[in-house]
């Protein structure tokens, strides 16, 4: 039997096909819409999270920084209360300045340090002399020693060191501060005397080899040091104070 289709029953069969894949092309978009909806959503969730936990950290930052200040303030006020007391505080902290950048002489406990070349022959051992003196490089991992082991105040030949001075060799000089410096070569440091001896008197470390090669090393814990001020003060060409009003930007 053969079926004939009249042309209404073809117009509604390609509706029917037509509105099934609208259907299916609608209900396909919907769920992808709400999959990006989700997944947008969960980006942005998590974002929130992120810039609110960084706020917590930041906030408690701030309330202990606050707090600080608070301390600070309410001593400034206290000491305001007398003048003599407001300038004490303020020669206190000028003075801790100063010890800092070297332009006051300080007093304390410490350490002695000399060294002076080996009593070695250069045909005792192969490698030359040059392997039985003191150089430059000794003296910097010595100095480095000290600072590692909580010195507040050093000194050289003499030679405060502070920050920015140098240990350098120059046509067979040591110099210390663009000051020559000669043997025997004296270290003074202020600080915790048993933490200093134990660096410095560590196995294997530069005394320790040094003592091996023969080389003349006395280190001498003190109950009073005194370390000069810098004898030639830094000039700064380059390095200028920022502006508060730049430094706010």
């Amino acid at each position: 039997m053969k079926l004939e289709w009249r042309g209404e029953q073809r117009w509604v069969v390609a509706m029917a096909a037509v509105s099934l894949v609208l259907g299916a092309m609608l209900g396909v978009q919907v769920h992808a819409r709400r999959l990006r909806g989700a997944t947008a959503s969960g980006r942005q969730a998590r974002a929130v999270v992120g810039m609110l936990t960084a706020a917590e950290t930041q906030l408690e930052n701030q309330r202990a920084e606050i707090q600080r200040l608070r301390e600070q303030l309410a001593r400034y006020e206290q000491e305001a209360a007398d003048e003599r007391g407001l300038t004490r505080l303020m020669k206190e902290e000028l003075e801790t300045f100063r010890i800092m950048l070297g332009v006051l002489p300080v007093q304390g406990p410490g350490v002695e340090l000399v060294l002076d070349d080996s009593t070695m022959r250069v045909d005792d051992k192969v490698g030359g002399q040059e392997v039985y003196v003191i150089h430059d490089f000794d003296l910097v991992q010595i100095a480095n020693e000290l600072w590692a082991a909580g010195a507040e105040a050093i000194s050289l030949n003499g030679q405060r060191l502070v920050t920015g001075s140098a240990i350098a060799c120059s046509a067979r000089l040591i110099t210390v501060n663009n000051v020559a410096i000669s043997r025997p070569f004296t270290f003074l440091a202020i600080g915790n005397k048993a933490n200093m001896v134990s660096a410095l008197n560590i196995r294997d470390g530069l005394l320790d080899r040094l003592r091996v090669l023969q080389f003349h090393v006395k280190l001498t814990p003190r109950d009073e040091i005194i370390i000069p001020a810098l004898s030639v003060m830094p000039k700064y060409q380059y390095a200028q104070p920022v502006v508060a009003e730049e430094a706010s930007r």
